[in-house]
């Protein structure tokens, strides 16, 4: 995609973003989750958050891997809100601010998944198959690395609307279990909300 096909100019005001962006080496798209084709996952992300005047432009992007592996150690979400997101007066929901956070981190699990096994879901189709059987969550989801674990900081009010980009850190990656770090930043790139979080596989016997 190109940069005016990605609306990456709704981003201007972020100028410490702007070396990532420009950098052969940084991966970028529009915000998408896909698990195996199922039209009703993602629905709070991918249409509630963005009625209105909420999320109006969602951009992810993650450094490439260096030669020879499959690590990933950086990605990026940025986001462009309207009022739809607010709380207090001139405010971004704390809500959704945090709900912002998880799904930044999120995208760097999804962006490690996909490197390492070329789909982030590792799982088979057959999930749904089974959830519409009654069967046991963890056993539907069996493979899928998910939250277990999201501390939030919260250091400077998140103005609404809003301009605001999430620098991602893997802080560990041992497979069946992730460790990283999040900070939301202005367009000064001033810290507005920190995250730390945990993401296990399911099936993966990792202990937190």
């Amino acid at each position: 995609m190109t940069a005016a096909t990605l609306d990456l100019d709704q981003f201007a005001s972020l100028k410490w973003v702007a070396p990532y962006i420009s950098s052969p080496n940084w991966i970028i798209k529009k915000r998408v989750r896909a698990a195996a084709g199922d039209e009703e996952a993602d629905i709070f992300n991918r249409e509630t958050m963005c009625l209105n005047n909420g999320v109006q432009h969602w951009i992810e992007m993650y450094e490439k891997p260096s030669p020879g592996t499959t690590d990933i150690k950086k990605s990026i979400s940025l986001c462009k809100f309207g009022t739809g997101l607010g709380g207090f007066i001139g405010m971004c929901h704390g809500g959704a601010a945090m709900t912002l956070m998880d799904e930044a981190l999120g995208f760097a699990m999804i962006a490690s998944e996909t490197e390492r096994t070329g789909d982030w879901a590792t799982t088979s189709p057959s999930w749904k198959k089974l959830f519409a059987e009654g069967r046991p969550i963890n056993e539907v989801l069996n493979g899928f690395m998910v939250t277990a674990r999201l501390d939030i900081k919260f250091l400077k009010p998140v103005l609404c609307p809003g301009v605001v980009g999430i620098e991602v850190d893997v802080l560990e990656n041992r497979g069946h279990k992730m460790k990283l770090r999040g900070v939301m930043k202005d367009a000064n790139g001033v810290p507005l909300i920190q995250a730390d979080g945990i993401w296990v596989r399911l099936g993966g016997a990792s202990k937190i």
